[in-house]
Parts: C-alpha cells; structure tokens; sequence
C-alpha cells in the first residue's frame, strides 16, 4: 500500500515487530526511533547494540532497505 501511494521513506517510533515484518524487503527507506521510556537506557552502548541487534538487524533486510 505504502509502495503503491509513492512513498519511498517512512518514520518508525518504535520497532514494531510486524511493522518491521511488513517493511522487510520492500525497499522503502525506514527511519527507527527508540520508545522515550528507553531513551535513558541508551547511553549504555553495550544496551544500545542490543538494542538494534533485537530491534533491526534480526530482521532479513538483504539490503533491500535503507534502515536509519
């Protein structure tokens, strides 16, 4: 539907699971921010690696997508 409207770049504000599913090949730039209440925890860099390995690169982009 996204692809079909002409849109090439969409904002996350927060990892979704089936959001990332669905966005997951597409080849539709995506934007990823972090939930406020985690804002804090990310200082951390070792918890802000976690974070991403969970949150994005456990998801088979295959370099279809542009993940910010």
């Amino acid at each position: 539907m996204l692809k079909e409207n002409g849109i090439q770049k969409v904002k996350l504000f927060d990892a979704d699971e089936s959001c990332m599913k669905a966005l997951s090949g597409s080849g539709i730039e995506v934007m990823v921010a972090i939930p406020n209440n985690q804002l804090s925890e990310m200082n951390d860099y070792d918890r802000a690696m976690q974070w991403v390995k969970k949150n994005v690169t456990s998801y088979n982009f295959r370099g279809e997508v542009n993940i910010k």
